[in-house]
């Protein structure tokens, strides 16, 4: 049996790509093959030879290979116009990789802690990308053409039918979406999958986020004007057991920055001590508007949190109908 891994990186993020592989590896040892497609944005030598040995170190664990592609060939007809580094869009490409029908992308802030074998083997039926649900700001589910009914999936942690993208030339479609938007699309690529693809929900375990852990499951509903989601006990249970976490920022901060308050930054912290070279922590303060948001999150009333998101989606569209009329 072999899986396929895909992640996205430079060299500002290898010591996260490193993590996630590390941990794939770790956390998979029963699996007799592991491909990782790296898609390459000028990653120097040196930490190519990095990651080369996290591979050897799980040798002894059956095939465990790490190829790289290079990005900016195969999304040579992509042409964005946005402060998102390309390596944003890398998994728009994937389909290009011929031999392979099936493939689970990781962002590179993700850390997995699980076995993730149940997705080389489940049905994929008519659904080409599979996530978890994601927790959004109602104005950027609208902004792609979607309602509240819909349920919107973070891009993070994604099973892909590479098989049915090619069949159905879903690149093309890719391509043409966010040229529409003359290289700006709402939500950079994770729009482009929720708005051009069939998706499929995955269970929470699989990409467990921070709202999962700010929230309850009656909160994130009012708050992001929710009509479908996972119950309470889906993501206590998700939890309690991960598989994959996603460390998403927000109010916790990234677990590689000194002063964050993430639950699970350990695991994090855990696989990056064990790099080869070893990993580097940051000093990089919350911005202006994060520290507001928690203070009024940490010590104001849930009601005024919930009107501060609604100001800040106010602006969001006042903003986007400014540059339209403009």
């Amino acid at each position: 049996m072999r899986m396929n891994c895909a992640l996205s990186s430079s060299d500002s993020y290898i010591q996260h790509a490193g993590v996630c592989i590390y941990s794939v590896f770790d956390n998979n040892r029963d699996i007799e093959q592991i491909h990782v497609y790296l898609l390459d944005n000028h990653i120097s030598d040196k930490n190519k030879q990095r990651l080369n040995k996290v591979a050897e170190t799980f040798s002894g664990d059956g095939e465990r290979k790490i190829i790289y592609i290079d990005l900016y060939k195969i999304s040579s007809k992509l042409h964005v116009s946005t402060d998102f580094s390309l390596s944003t869009y890398g998994k728009l490409f994937l389909g290009q990789i011929a031999q392979v029908d099936r493939i689970l992308y990781l962002d590179s802030d993700t850390v997995c802690v699980g076995s993730l074998k149940q997705l080389l083997t489940m049905d994929l039926e008519d659904a080409s990308v599979w996530g978890v649900q994601d927790t959004v700001n109602h104005y950027f589910v609208e902004a792609i053409g979607l309602t509240r009914s819909d349920r919107y999936i973070n891009c993070g942690v994604v099973v892909i039918d590479l098989k049915q993208w090619r069949e159905l030339d879903m690149e093309a479609k890719f391509v043409d979406y966010i040229e529409s938007y003359n290289g700006n699309p709402p939500y950079v690529d994770q729009g482009v999958l929720n708005r051009i693809c069939k998706t499929g929900i995955l269970p929470p375990a699989y990409n467990v986020i921070n709202p999962m852990f700010m929230y309850s499951v009656k909160r994130i509903k009012k708050l992001f004007r929710m009509d479908t989601y996972y119950t309470q006990e889906e993501i206590d249970a998700a939890k309690e057991h991960p598989v994959v976490i996603h460390f998403t920022g927000e109010l916790y901060h990234r677990p590689w920055c000194s002063d964050c308050t993430h639950p699970l930054k350990q695991y994090y912290l855990k696989y990056m001590k064990k790099l080869p070279g070893g990993g580097e922590m940051m000093d990089k303060p919350f911005s202006k508007n994060v520290r507001i948001q928690n203070m009024i999150y940490y010590h104001g009333p849930f009601w005024v949190y919930v009107w501060m998101i609604r100001f800040i989606e106010l602006r969001h569209r006042l903003m986007k109908r400014s540059m339209r009329d403009g």
